[in-house]
């Protein structure tokens, strides 16, 4: 068994050498020949939506993506939710989305995670729900995905969906600042120039707002 998942993963890896060597026609038959593993699938739909080395074909690509979601990829799923919520291929269904997001999100996918989020955030299927958009950001938080640490930041300081805590929101801030998050950085330098979470800092606050004015 664990010489032929060995040989399954060499067979993938053999079909993106293969396209990294402009081999097209040896890297679809390597995929074509493992339809029952979820990446092979996934390579296939993004080869084909963007016509990658074959002649563009969306349906055939929105067959592989849903292939690849039904056998598990996180990334296919991720892609299917997209597509609902924005009506792109698919007729626009936010109901879709949610369900392609949130299970692309249970699977630890940090940008599935920040979607979710927000469906809960903004009610986007008829009911708010803070607590449970306080649940996913804080999930994506702690796997260190910036935009899920300035959301959870932003929670923390008006307390929605949570207890208020300004020393939370500086240091959730503070994480996605630091990563480069624009709005992030604007957020902890009004933290810092109003004294909030801390002890008033007006040399720091510049810093973090010269910083923001140069990322938004």
């Amino acid at each position: 068994m664990k010489l032929f998942k060995l040989f399954r993963k060499k067979t993938l890896k053999d079909a993106t050498d293969y396209l990294d060597k402009g081999k097209v026609k040896k890297a679809l038959k390597v995929l074509n020949n493992n339809l029952d593993d979820k990446n092979a699938c996934a390579m296939l739909a993004h080869m084909y939506e963007h016509g990658e080395g074959v002649p563009q074909n969306i349906k055939m690509a929105l067959r592989m993506y849903i292939r690849a979601a039904k056998l598990g990829s996180a990334e296919a799923k991720f892609l299917l939710g997209s597509f609902c919520s924005s009506g792109i291929y698919f007729e626009k269904s936010t109901k879709k989305a949610f369900v392609f997001y949130k299970e692309a999100a249970d699977q630890g996918m940090p940008d599935a995670i920040y979607k979710t989020g927000l469906f809960y955030l903004f009610g986007y299927l008829g009911v708010k729900n803070l607590e449970q958009a306080f649940n996913y950001f804080e999930m994506g938080a702690n796997l260190g995905h910036p935009p899920c640490q300035n959301r959870l930041g932003l929670l923390y300081a008006g307390g929605r969906g949570t207890l208020k805590s300004d020393d939370d929101a500086v240091y959730w801030y503070r994480k996605a600042a630091e990563q480069g998050h624009g709005e992030a950085m604007y957020n902890l330098g009004c933290m810092l120039s109003t004294g909030r979470g801390g002890k008033a800092d007006n040399k720091e606050a510049l810093k973090w707002f010269n910083l923001a004015a140069k990322t938004l």
